[in-house]
């Protein structure tokens, strides 16, 4: 659901801008980060389901064989994704890997650079209650931004018959800019797919893992230590690269700092309100390039 664009910032406004300037890089770089991350799941569900084999047990013992993902991100020339199954997998129980291959380098169908793998096992039919999809990465970068951890999907709908649900936990995220800075990232959020009767319209509803504190923390690219805890649930709309609705609460580790963003009444606006020490102003994420 996810759709990939650098992101920048620009003011709604241009006067007295540096009082919260500093905090509307440091929001705009920590969607980047999670945008990103939140790609590569969208690649991976559609990976997912690309294949029969993943809701029946696929060819046990059959080597890697080549299948296709239909989305503009898997359109490069020389990508290329292969499948195979494990040999304990079965009917009931499907387990196997995917292999997204972008090669040294090549743009996709929506301009954006990818490089390396992302490596993706799977165990348990597709979206079925307690199947588990993770995600790892070899070598992978998208605009020049590399990303390294374990990205697990846990599938924990109560039934087949509700939206499916899920818990995602990132451990040991990395994303590593051009020049070299390094921003850290572990969250664990619970996400709920709202399908709707036409799939453009479909919804993502995500809050904070019912049994964590918070629900994300790390470092910037400038070494600095925070935490996130979603305050509201966020909302995020197929087409939008960040939520419509919602907020989070960034905290700085070492000050205690805190900077509160919302995310609007639900219009696809990329436009977001960020508030510091009673200051309070309305940023542009926009795309760049």
């Amino acid at each position: 659901m996810t759709a990939i664009a650098t992101l920048g910032i620009a003011f709604s406004c241009q006067e007295n801008e540096a009082p919260l300037a500093e905090e509307a890089s440091y929001i705009a770089e920590e969607s980047v980060t999670d945008m990103y991350f939140e790609d590569t799941d969208d690649i991976a569900g559609l990976a997912i389901v690309s294949d029969e084999g993943t809701n029946t047990g696929g060819r046990v013992g059959e080597g890697p064989r080549t299948i296709t993902i239909n989305d503009p991100r898997c359109t490069c020339e020389n990508l290329t994704v292969t499948i195979s199954f494990t040999p304990n997998s079965n009917a009931e129980t499907p387990v196997g890997d995917i292999v997204i291959d972008f090669g040294d380098g090549c743009e996709d169908g929506q301009g954006n650079i990818r490089k390396g793998k992302i490596l993706i096992h799977f165990v348990g039919k597709r979206f079925m209650p307690e199947s588990t999809i993770t995600t790892t990465f070899e070598g992978y970068s998208i605009n020049g931004i590399a990303l390294e951890g374990t990205r697990t999907l846990t599938n924990i709908s109560g039934s087949t018959e509700v939206s499916p649900k899920f818990k995602v936990q990132l451990a040991d995220g990395q994303a590593t800019w051009p020049d070299g800075t390094v921003a850290t990232r572990e969250h664990c959020f619970e996400r709920e797919w709202i399908r709707a009767l036409k799939p453009l319209m479909d919804q993502l509803l995500v809050n904070q893992c019912g049994d964590a504190s918070v629900a994300a923390s790390g470092t910037n690219r400038r070494g600095v230590g925070y935490t996130m805890e979603i305050v509201e649930e966020l909302v995020y709309k197929r087409g939008c690269p960040i939520a419509v609705e919602g907020v989070k609460k960034f905290t700085n580790v070492s000050t205690g700092k805190s900077i509160t963003v919302d995310y609007g009444d639900g219009t696809c606006d990329n436009i977001i309100t960020i508030s510091v020490d009673g200051t309070t102003r309305s940023v542009n994420v926009r795309r760049q390039g």
